[in-house]
């Protein structure tokens, strides 16, 4: 929703009355300290360039910024949500103080001091932005606060705060019911993961982690089957790199959501959120990092808006899957071969199979039964099934991402490339070369036949590329985002 009031437009999240809009920001680890926007949009957003022009005139970062019109609330950010800016126009402040008031009106002076308490100022330093006095602040307060009932600095401030808050509640639209599990998820196994929602213009609600620094270069992210285990050290490593990962969560993912999606109306689900995600935080066009199953959502969106993708990387991308004799590999042989003749039959056995990996001991066996053809493999299951999480972050993302994970199997089971490369976009696969699932035979085949797509290989990393494969990773695909731009 976009309210326009004093010239200047109201976006991100807004209440109904137009009186107050809401920036998500990152504050925090930024080396000149100034909020940004976690959205790259709103850096040219008019009202973001007036908070940031408001900031440089008070020359200081306190509990809130002084503007022309209104002020700007900071709200510190915590392990469940990013640092917000509430901007709340003056007609918002001043209607609700009115209430608290005498019937005498306040002065503008009166008004400009109130603002400046809001936002962190003492008298001193209040006197001192305006060039007046400290007597003259001392005078004004005075007057201010036997209008507004009495009270300390703070207690005034915070007065006037609250009923703005309960004004703009009163007359909100009902919140609309988002499914936030993947949010207690991220703050358990990774806390240094933000969270985002967005909206588009249909009103579907869309899910995203974003990973690295809110200054780094953006890429969306197409996680494979569940998101990869992201630590510390792998935030680091972004940080390092200065890469910044935008994670559009498919339909089902990390979700209670049970509503189950046809593979027309999950490809849609998917396009639009990397859309959103490209609008949003990457501009006109987007780079794509597609992993394992993500890769199908990723060429899909190539297919549809070919001229809004920059680069598409394909990481351990799903080329002929193979099968072996073992109990996994005919398991693995079975459930493609249903899923792409009896889909209603396929969907109830991962309904089925979701219900078993509930149980740890199940999982567990299972996914070694999967890789213990592969030591490099193995070694990030044990990783996995070591310390902090004993396993409970694969379980957790596993049982609740079944309505997801149907489909990625599906893709994998009969990857489609028509279309592929297309044309002004260049292309790289990055493959694991012990990857005994997508061979590396066969991704060279397939990206000879593609016109010579380029392969880089991690020589000691299977299909999972992270854990110790992650930076490795990271840092090959920078390099060849750093190389198409040289080239551009």
């Amino acid at each position: 929703m976009t309210v326009r009031r004093a010239g200047h437009p109201l976006v991100g999240r807004c209440d109904v009355t137009g009186k107050a809009a809401r920036f998500d920001s990152e504050v925090t680890g930024l080396a000149d300290g100034i909020p940004r926007p976690l959205k790259h949009a709103e850096l040219q957003n008019a009202l973001w360039q007036n908070i940031a022009d408001g900031l440089s005139r008070q020359g200081e970062l306190r509990s809130g910024i002084l503007l022309d019109d209104g002020l700007a609330v900071i709200v510190p950010g915590g392990s469940d949500r990013p640092t917000r800016l509430i901007v709340l126009r003056d007609s918002a402040l001043f209607d609700a103080v009115g209430k608290l008031a005498s019937d005498e009106p306040l002065f503008a002076s009166e008004r400009r001091l109130l603002k400046q308490l809001i936002c962190g100022f003492n008298l001193a330093a209040a006197a001192a932005l305006d060039g007046v006095s400290h007597e003259t602040k001392r005078s004004q307060f005075k007057s201010l606060a036997r209008k507004l009932g009495g009270g300390s600095q703070a207690e005034i401030a915070s007065r006037a705060l609250s009923r703005v808050f309960l004004e703009i509640a009163s007359v909100s639209r009902p919140g609309v019911p988002h499914d936030d599990y993947f949010d207690d998820l991220l703050r358990e196994f990774a806390p240094g993961a933000r969270t985002l929602r967005l909206r588009c213009r249909s009103g579907k609600s869309h899910r995203f982690v974003d990973v690295g620094p809110v200054d780094g270069r953006p890429a969306v992210m197409l996680h494979p089957m569940i998101l990869p285990d992201l630590r510390e050290g792998d935030i680091e490593a972004l940080k390092t790199l200065s890469t910044r990962l935008i994670i559009p969560l498919r339909h089902g993912a990390m979700s209670r959501e049970t509503a189950a999606l046809n593979v027309s109306a999950h490809l849609d689900h998917a396009c639009e959120g990397i859309d959103l995600a490209r609008k949003h935080f990457c501009g006109d066009l987007v780079d794509i990092m597609a992993c394992i199953s993500g890769t199908a959502y990723g060429l899909e969106y190539a297919r549809r808006h070919p001229d809004r993708v920059s680069s598409l990387a394909l990481v351990g991308a799903t080329v002929k899957p193979t099968t072996s004799r073992t109990t996994a590999g005919r398991l693995r042989s079975g459930l493609f071969t249903v899923s792409m003749h009896q889909w209603h039959l396929y969907s109830r056995l991962m309904d089925f199979y979701g219900r078993r990996i509930r149980r740890p001991e199940t999982l567990k066996h299972l996914l070694l039964s999967v890789y213990r053809p592969n030591m490099a493999d193995l070694a990030i299951i044990d990783a996995e099934y070591g310390v902090p999480f004993g396993g409970e972050r694969m379980r957790k993302f596993f049982a609740s991402s079944v309505q997801s994970i149907k489909h990625d199997f599906y893709h994998q089971a009969l990857p489609d490339w028509s279309g592929f490369p297309v044309p002004g976009c260049r292309a790289v696969f990055l493959h694991g070369a012990q990857d005994f699932i997508h061979s590396v035979t066969e991704r060279r085949k397939l990206a000879q036949s593609l016109g010579g797509v380029p392969v880089l290989s991690l020589p000691n990393a299977g299909q999972l590329l992270y854990h110790s494969h992650f930076e490795p990773t990271i840092r090959l695909y920078r390099g060849f985002l750093d190389c198409r731009s040289s080239e551009s």
